[in-house]
């Protein structure tokens, strides 16, 4: 089994990764990018991932582990391996303003086109995964939403659990629970992007 994360760039797929690591499913990473303010505890990137339309050879790699994977590229997952997904959803404007203050950071210019046709791009690219995944109704399918995982943490670490068919006893839920509190804007160790920046 591959467990592939996905969903829209800054929409919580390394927060994703980083549970499923805790819940003890080994990440499929490269140190190609490091952590940085944006997500001090790193990215769980694999730069191979990305070769994903030409080349899925890798993949023999990646088995029994989680796979981040951007949106765009999941028609390219070959049949004939057992995966399950987890989509991250997060609110489009919290998306926008967090690729924007990570640009910032990194001191880069922000998207060339404006917001609200970013907003479309985004929908329909959204539209295609959803597409996608009605048409492979036999992939176990998760879907977490950021700020439910920084709401209800408990509930959320519950759903994983069960979703990865893991003992989900409170002790479990509450390891996996204390990781997404310490991302809570309302914790002094936090660093969630909407801190300051809620509309």
């Amino acid at each position: 089994m591959i467990t592939i994360v996905t969903g829209l760039p800054r929409s919580g797929t390394s927060l994703a990764m980083q549970l499923l690591e805790a819940a003890g499913i080994l990440p499929f990473t490269d140190s190609c990018r490091s952590a940085d303010a944006s997500n001090p505890q790193g990215y769980y990137e694999a730069e191979i991932v990305k070769t994903l339309p030409q080349d899925s050879a890798w993949l023999e790699e990646a088995e029994g582990r989680a796979v981040k994977v951007i949106h765009l590229l999941l028609p390219n997952l070959p049949l004939g391996r057992n995966y399950r997904v987890l989509v991250m959803e997060r609110d489009l404007g919290a998306v926008l303003r967090s690729q924007q203050l990570m640009l910032e950071r990194l001191g880069r210019a922000g998207a060339a086109l404006p917001e609200e046709r970013l907003r479309q791009v985004y929908g329909a690219q959204l539209a295609q995964m959803e597409a996608w995944l009605a048409a492979r109704p036999e992939l176990p399918l998760l879907r977490l939403g950021f700020e439910a995982c920084l709401a209800d943490p408990l509930n959320s670490a519950g759903q994983l659990l069960r979703w990865l068919e893991l003992p989900h006893e409170p002790p479990d839920q509450q390891r996996l629970a204390r990781l997404l509190k310490q991302r809570s804007p309302l914790s002094p160790s936090g660093n969630c992007d909407e801190v300051g920046r809620r509309s």
